[in-house]
């Protein structure tokens, strides 16, 4: 299942304004001008924009409904169609783009330089307007005198996710139109309302599969696509086996770090990882701590489930700087000092807003074929790792939306000249991803980033590789009219490496103590 760190904007006014004096036909549009201010209080214009869509294109008699969009139009402007827009497609399910961060306003300035760029969100986003203030799952606060298992984390993701759906058909939503196929669609409907012709896909993570899917039904539209943290159709659901070799080619770092090298045991930092699973399954602990703002300290009981649900949660201001912190937080286990998997897992049972509900909807839609899905869940590495596609394990066959056949999801040849980056240490979408999906690119090409993690092109790559950034960045300007793809393509390394982390020790402060501190804040 996807974790990605979900980026949060304002909805300005002014949109709800103009959203309710626009026509409500279908394949209509309005846009309205808007200023978002950095934190440094830099100005950046972009134009937002709703497109008036089907909710349920299977229903004749479908409510209309509206999609957010973000226009930015070329900077410099083109007369001929030899600069076909980029469409650029967030993950999740949903993901937002915080256009108000000036590292992604030098990306976007970037892209536009001779094309417009196209931004656009996910029906039923909790986080855009276009249909509701809040569509998404509430969990049910958990108890906490004893660990999570795989039977309690079962029966809340189904209460949780049953009663989302009662609340919102109830306010009459159509559930069943928040599918992959809709949201395709939804693309192709707004490319056709703004008058392109071809477009430009650029996605990451459920982006990457977004695009996929668009390209598997209107690739006549495409003219070329730059995919990373990929998903291919059929792979949704994530690989024990493929984490597990992400994590190992982490630890493999620290394990030679001159910091962590007295602090590891025989065998590295796996083995520390296996052993604190080990003793939580056989006994689970029981922690005391005084939380930020209360008075009277939590006890919590934790175990091997709760630290597979924190396993991709270290702390740490960016990724990179998490990957940093991972083996020390489990060397802190390794001592015996369960603070911060105490906090964290008080953190989630807690209750409150989990999930986005087009998370579910929209991923078990395109789903995984039984053949995958047996081979996963015979991987070894699960032992380990548990059920890591749990969430859609239980709940898929609760699910409304209608779901894909496996000839949906089956590779094809793709024709049309494909970019893929990916990074080896993204534990969202394993880099082994992105190695299958060029097989079937006719004209493609990846670049393996190493150290490199989930969706790497902010901030990542402009900080340590912008030549490399660069060159990439040239992808949208060639004319493949003219110089073919394989040649541009030659320009290009198949892989290149970030400089080696440098690992944070199990000394103080602790996790523990880093997460009350900025709790506090």
């Amino acid at each position: 299942m996807r974790r990605s760190k979900l980026l949060l904007w304002v909805i300005p006014l002014v949109l709800g304004a103009a959203a309710q004096a626009a026509p409500r036909n279908v394949g209509s549009y309005v846009v309205t001008p808007d200023v978002v201010t950095s934190a440094s209080g830099k100005k950046f214009e972009i134009e937002r924009g709703l497109v008036f869509v089907p909710e349920n294109r299977n229903n004749p008699n479908s409510r209309t409904i509206a999609v957010h969009f973000v226009r930015l139009p070329a900077l410099t402007k083109n007369s001929d169609a030899k600069h076909p827009p980029i469409f650029m497609l967030p993950g999740g399910p949903g993901s937002e783009f915080n256009f108000a961060d000036e590292r992604l306003q030098k990306t976007l300035q970037n892209m536009r330089r001779t094309r417009d760029v196209i931004y656009v969100s996910q029906r039923g986003n909790p986080r855009q307007p276009g249909l509701t203030s809040a569509l998404r799952i509430y969990n049910p606060a958990a108890p906490l005198d004893q660990p999570l298992t795989a039977a309690s984390i079962k029966a809340s993701t189904r209460e949780a996710f049953t009663a989302a759906m009662q609340e919102w058909k109830a306010k009459g939503v159509d559930l069943r139109g928040y599918d992959i196929i809709n949201i395709v669609d939804d693309v192709y409907d707004l490319r056709a309302a703004l008058g392109y012709d071809k477009i430009v896909l650029r996605g990451c993570s459920f982006g990457s599969q977004w695009s996929f899917s668009y390209l598997k039904r209107w690739p006549q539209t495409v003219d070329r696509a730059w995919l990373s943290g990929v998903e291919p159709l059929d792979y949704a659901y994530d690989s024990p086996a493929w984490l597990w070799a992400s994590m190992e080619r982490l630890a493999k770092q620290a394990d030679a770090d001159p910091t962590l090298k007295k602090h590891l045991p025989k065998g590295g930092v796996m083995e520390v990882l296996r052993t604190v699973i080990t003793r939580l399954e056989a006994k689970p602990a029981t922690v005391a701590f005084l939380p930020p703002g209360k008075t009277e300290e939590v006890r919590i009981t934790v175990g091997a489930e709760d630290l597979r649900q924190t396993l991709q949660d270290a702390p740490g201001t960016s990724a990179r700087d998490e990957l940093t912190n991972w083996p020390r937080m489990l060397l802190e286990m390794y001592a015996g000092d369960y603070r911060y998997l105490a906090a964290k897992s008080w953190e989630r049972r807690s209750g409150g807003a989990g999930e986005p509900l087009i998370l579910p909807l929209i991923d078990n839609s395109l789903g995984i074929t039984a053949a995958r899905d047996a081979k996963l869940l015979a991987e070894p590495e699960a032992r380990w790792l548990g059920d890591i596609n749990d969430f859609y394990h239980n709940t898929r066959d609760i699910t409304p939306t209608p779901r894909v056949d496996d000839a949906f999801r089956a590779d094809w040849r793709l024709e049309m000249p494909v970019l893929l980056t990916n990074g080896d240490l993204d534990w969202s979408t394993p880099i082994e991803n992105a190695k299958h999906a060029r097989g079937f690119l006719a004209q493609g090409h990846l670049v393996e980033i190493g150290g490199a993690t989930h969706c790497t092109e902010t901030p990542e790559l402009p900080e340590l590789l912008p030549d490399l950034l660069a060159k990439l960045n040239q992808f949208y300007e060639v004319d493949f009219a003219k110089t073919p793809a394989t040649d541009y393509f030659k320009t290009l390394p198949s892989s290149v490496s970030y400089p080696t982390l440098k690992f944070r020790a199990p000394t103080a402060p602790s996790t523990f103590d880093e997460w009350r501190a900025n709790a506090k804040k």
